[in-house]
């Protein structure tokens, strides 16, 4: 069978098609909202191919939408939910069934990027960002979790009475913009800046603080689409995998569909 990767967030869905040659490449990507899901997966290039959907999800309303079109649509599909056994990466938390498969995915593949040396820093910076730490013997010890940007921004509006939800407005400013001085002479201005620099400095602070867990220098890698508002303002030193999800997906996806 082909292989679809889909990596199901809070936030959207992100689907990538392997090339027929089953090289690195992605015959076509994409992400969606919810709303819209069943005529972006309608007018995906699927044509008569059986596939092998490999499925990293956080979201189980959007889980079950997309279970429901692969059965209506592609029964002869085979759509695999990714669990904890299939990733192949020891950890020592509290418990692995809870948490999130992306966190454990994400990881893992780093881990594989970073040819299964440690440690290893992964940031995912999206409805929320997690920062986690894998140690140099490869075990996943677990990490930070705050709200990104869009959930700041939120909430910002949602518990004041005058202050309006910015990610909401199209017309935001570029980074440049934001991080060109910390004063903001406007409400809207202001708050920007606060969210915005509070991210990167979180971001800058947690990531400085697991690289001394270790005498080996840690390697960054970093994925989200959180991230395109800071990552200037990040180390340039760090991996930047903007598919780090969807391509730990399709890798499992891979072992999986040749057993």
């Amino acid at each position: 069978m082909r292989l679809i990767a889909v990596d199901i967030g809070n936030s959207s869905i992100k689907l990538a098609i392997d090339s027929p040659d089953m090289t690195d490449n992605w015959e076509a990507q994409l992400a969606v909202n919810v709303e819209t899901l069943n005529q972006k997966l309608s007018e995906l290039p699927l044509k008569n191919d059986a596939f092998f959907w490999s499925v990293s999800s956080v979201d189980r309303q959007k889980e079950s939408k997309l279970i429901e079109w692969v059965k209506q649509h592609r029964p002869s599909d085979h759509l695999h939910l990714i669990d904890e056994s299939d990733i192949a990466l020891p950890s020592n938390i509290e418990s692995r069934k809870l948490l999130g498969r992306d966190r454990l995915i994400s990881a893992w593949m780093a881990w594989q990027l970073n040819n299964t040396e440690g440690p290893v820093i992964i940031v995912d910076a999206g409805t929320a960002v997690t920062i986690d730490w894998v140690d140099p013997q490869g075990v996943f010890q677990g990490g930070v979790i705050f709200p990104g940007a869009e959930s700041n921004f939120k909430r910002l509006s949602a518990f004041t009475d005058a202050l309006p939800d910015l990610g909401e407005i199209a017309d935001n400013p570029t980074p440049v913009q934001v991080f060109d001085s910390i004063i903001g002479k406007s409400t809207t201005d202001a708050i920007r800046k606060g969210v915005y620099h509070s991210q990167k400095h979180a971001i800058r602070e947690i990531v400085n603080q697991m690289s001394q867990l270790s005498t080996q220098k840690a390697s960054t890698f970093a994925t989200g689409g959180g991230l395109k508002d800071v990552s200037e303002q990040l180390s340039q030193d760090w991996h930047y995998v903007p598919d780090l999800i969807l391509q730990g997906a399709r890798a499992i996806g891979k072992k999986l569909n040749c057993v």
